[in-house]
């Protein structure tokens, strides 16, 4: 008798997250999984007990993936974070989706929503010091960053436009530019 392979976690969420990418999350469930595993899904369900943690941990988890291909790649936080999200939006539309477009956000609004991650404190940060503005002058510039580039990598997700990585740079800083305070 062959030996029994165990299914961690891990692998739940990892098999979740390769089928997320190649059908997006509403398509998403236990046989699919398990079928991707090459399991029964009695070791996906014994790890999530319902599909909507399974799906919530598919969010936390592809956020973090996100956030730690920003951390980790060399360059300043704004070409970095810029370079990622639109490769994402190119070329994972359906992470891009799960993350930006889906109701997993859970925070009470769009600003609190960006500040939970390390990376958004600290390109906030840096819009406060580089353009010595107070916290809320730097919160209200900020969203209106986030808002723009949200806008431009929702417009790549879901439309045939697209924009190079450059023009989005260049968009982002005339914003910065124009918002400073003279």
């Amino acid at each position: 008798m062959p030996p029994v392979v165990k299914i961690s976690t891990e692998m739940v969420i990892e098999a979740g997250y390769s089928l997320v990418d190649e059908i997006g999350i509403d398509g998403v469930n236990c046989r699919a999984i398990a079928a991707r595993l090459g399991c029964s899904t009695q070791p996906v369900f014994s790890r999530f007990p319902n599909m909507e943690e399974l799906k919530t941990a598919l969010f936390q988890y592809t956020c973090n993936q996100i956030e730690h291909k920003i951390l980790t790649e060399n360059g300043n936080y704004l070409e970095t974070s810029v370079k990622v999200l639109a490769d994402l939006a190119r070329n994972h539309k359906n992470l891009f989706k799960l993350v930006y477009l889906s109701d997993y956000c859970t925070k009470d609004s769009f600003i609190e929503t960006r500040m939970s991650y390390k990376t958004n404190q600290i390109l906030f940060n840096e819009i406060k010091e580089t353009y010595s503005m107070d916290k809320e002058s730097a919160i209200e510039l900020f969203e209106r960053i986030e808002l723009l580039v949200h806008g431009i990598m929702t417009t790549i997700a879901t439309t045939t436009i697209d924009y190079s990585d450059d023009k989005i740079l260049s968009m982002v800083r005339k914003t910065l530019e124009e918002a400073k305070p003279h």
